[in-house]
């Protein structure tokens, strides 16, 4: 039995047929006129100058230009930041403005302006700087730089504190009464300056907009969805070099949303991840075509490094986990900084528990990220904690953290005293569909024009095959009805190791079409499996750890177990999964159920004659066989037991073994341990319905 992850949310009742599926979307998302909004185009962008500021901001950027004087654009390492910078850099070049660019560095300073950078721009003489995706929270540098004689220009998206900068000038949707549409990207409030600094729409930048609008995750809607259209459209074409070169190492059969947020975004972010957003930043502005061919190079470089190291990462990270822990804390020296979010955020789908990642550096800081599970709030969490942070900060799912290692022991066990409410997370499902009877065509349209992802739940599948892909990916091959479809889940192996051939699932994930070798398959790409099936797991020859993959609800049996756990048998009937693991040769049942040894540890105690447990630390079986050995003795009225003193009793009769629990207790489970090691899977599964029978 498999209970799946999260709460399955049907938008839509029933089972929808194919040629229902594409109109079930639109509903689903309130596209009421198809057509209108897939072509939204130019005439649904919004006035740059209903965001205040930006009359103002204009006449300012002008006079620098006139003058001549030096300006620089302060941008960000991520996505949104880097693509901020190039729409910008592009459009003040344009004008043949004195300009330049800077981000901070990601390991050492963090997000936004700082100390260093603030430094570095009084003394190089700027006259004007622009921040672009950050800025509304760094009040004291730029109090800083204004104090300086400088100017400054904030565009930024993010939440406003509640003390806002002294800026020369602000440009922010969420500081802009008379602006309609809040929720846009960094780019896009950096696009709205270009565009009402030139007085143009700049077409050839509607792929860099698109781009960081898609990467920070911006809802689809309104101008944002006018601005993908455009940008889909654009990048086809795109004049811009290197981004051209991105799209050609990337080898995309098709270019929409989800080529962008996976193939593209990625690896702009990979080299901030590394500390090299530059290079990024560079192969976006650059007008050389030599050097476009060279940075894409360390482009790819960087992004397959940073695959390298989130794997690496999370390997670390996985044998640190204490999965008893109700919030999930692992901190180390050999994780990269630039990857621990990714693998915060795998651990909280692996193990379902709000999670913190930490990179312990020289100075014994640890430096992470934060990531939350379902409904609990760990911005929350970190707040009850603050006196042992040094910094924090961040909304309720995602948060970021310093403390000094001294102080970990003490995080680690407020964090597990918390009451924290365990919630299911919720996936929106668009609709339950008959697989057999979902057609290639709709996949590919709904792939090809409609640019979002579906989520689907197909039932009665059934496990045909299962393989592990490149060590970390699982493929199951299932069938239902005759027709047969692969599923895919990528970078986790948890459903290779909790299905079996022949179990009956449930699957809530996407679908797609691989095209391979001139063919076309439906393909599932899983996000959560449910069966209600009674599941066996034979890894009783595994000679690697398998405990991390199995759920808590797994009734887990070997011979250590068997022995330890007396209600294995309850377990079964509620949870219906079982796992039969490798022997552990814990407890050496052969001194107790065996008469003649039993005989002699019996003999070596008629010696002591009276004697406590303190006397038996040289006796010659572990702690374990004589506590037994003084059980079984005891019920058989061989032995006195008086407050732990024993005293052995003259006794003339012959005593009967299976007179005492103890020792019928133990011989059953020695008799049950070979039979679980001794018979094959279906005679064991035999045995395990018999004990669900009995139990109703």
């Amino acid at each position: 039995m498999i209970k799946s992850k999260y709460i399955w949310e049907k938008q839509v009742d029933g089972i929808i047929d194919d040629q229902q599926i594409f109109k079930t979307l639109l509903i689903n998302r309130n596209i009421s006129d198809y057509e209108t909004f897939f072509s939204m185009g130019k005439e649904r962008l919004i006035d740059p100058f209903l965001l205040s500021d930006m009359k103002k901001s204009v006449e300012r950027i002008k006079k620098a230009i006139i003058n001549q004087e030096k300006i620089i654009i302060f941008g960000d390492y991520d996505c949104d930041g880097i693509s901020s910078i190039a729409v910008l850099y592009r459009s003040l070049k344009k004008l043949n403005a004195f300009i330049s660019y800077d981000l901070p560095d990601r390991f050492n300073e963090g997000y936004g302006l700082n100390e260093r950078a603030v430094k570095d721009i009084i003394k190089a003489e700027y006259k004007l700087v622009i921040t672009v995706d950050n800025g509304i929270t760094c009040k004291p540098e730029i109090k800083q730089l204004q104090d300086a004689g400088i100017d400054c220009i904030i565009t930024d998206h993010h939440e406003p504190g509640e003390e806002i900068p002294e800026a020369f000038a602000i440009i922010h949707p969420k500081l802009s009464p008379n602006y309609p549409f809040k929720e846009i990207a960094g780019v896009m409030v950096a696009y709205k300056l270009a565009s009402a600094l030139l007085d143009d729409d700049l077409d050839e930048l509607f792929d860099l907009v698109m781009i960081g609008t898609i990467a920070d995750l911006m809802p689809l809607e309104n101008e944002n969805q006018a601005m993908v259209n455009l940008g889909i459209e654009q990048i086809k074409n795109t004049t811009n070099i290197g981004l051209k070169k991105l799209l050609d190492y990337s080898n995309l059969d098709i270019i929409n949303v989800t080529a962008i947020a996976f193939k593209i975004a990625p690896k702009i972010n990979s080299s901030g991840r590394l500390n090299k957003a530059k290079e990024a930043v560079e192969l976006l502005i650059t007008e050389d075509i030599k050097r476009a061919n060279d940075l894409i190079v360390d482009i790819e470089k960087n992004h397959d490094l940073r695959k390298k190291l989130t794997e690496d990462a999370f390997l670390v990270c996985e044998e640190l986990v204490n999965p008893n822990d109700s919030v999930i804390v692992v901190a180390s020296k050999d994780l990269h900084e630039g990857v621990i979010g990714i693998c915060a955020q795998r651990l909280v789908e692996k193990y379902q528990k709000s999670t913190i990642v930490l990179n312990i550096d020289n100075d014994n800081l640890a430096k992470g990220s934060a990531r939350s599970f379902g409904d609990a709030n760990i911005l929350e969490m970190l707040n009850l904690n603050a006196n042992l942070l040094e910094r924090y900060g961040g909304h309720s799912q995602a948060a970021g953290l310093q403390l000094y290692v001294e102080n970990l022991e003490v995080f680690k066990k407020s964090l597990n005293s918390l009451e924290i409410k365990e919630t299911n997370p919720v996936i929106k499902v668009d609709m339950e569909v008959y697989l057999p009877r979902v057609s290639i065509k709709t996949i590919k349209e709904i792939q090809d024009k409609s640019f979002f992802t579906a989520t689907y739940v197909m039932s009665n599948l059934r496990v045909s095959r299962k393989q592990i892909l490149n060590s970390k990916h699982t493929k199951l091959q299932l069938e239902v009805d005759g027709y047969y479809f692969d599923a895919l889940d990528f970078n986790s192996l948890e459903f290779y190791y909790l299905l079996n051939p022949g179990d009956f699932i449930k699957i809530c994930g996407g679908l797609n079409v691989n095209s391979y070798r001139n063919r076309d398959n439906l393909q599932i790409m899983i996000k959560d499996i449910s069966t209600d099936m009674f599941q066996v797991f034979d890894y009783r020859k595994i000679n690697h750890e398998i405990n991390s993959y199995l759920r808590e609800e797994t009734v887990k049996l070997n011979d250590s177990l068997v022995i330890e756990n007396n209600d294995f048998e309850n377990d079964i009937k509620k949870f219906k999964t079982v796992a039969l693991l490798p022997r552990e040769k814990k407890y050496n049942l052969n001194p107790i159920i065996d008469r003649l040894e039993l005989g002699k540890i019996y003999q070596y105690f008629e010696k002591l004659d009276h004697f406590s447990k303190d006397d038996l630390n040289y006796f010659n079986y572990n702690e374990f066989i004589y506590e037994n050995a003084l059980k079984i003795f005891v019920e058989l009225g061989l032995i006195d037991n008086i407050n732990e003193n024993y005293q052995v009793l003259k006794v003339s009769k012959k005593m009967d073994l299976n007179n005492s629990r103890t020792f019928k207790n133990l011989t059953d489970k020695y008799n049950l341990i070979n039979y679980f090691y001794q018979n094959d899977v279906p005679t064991l599964k035999q045995y395990f319905n018999q004990i669900l029978e009995e139990k109703r």
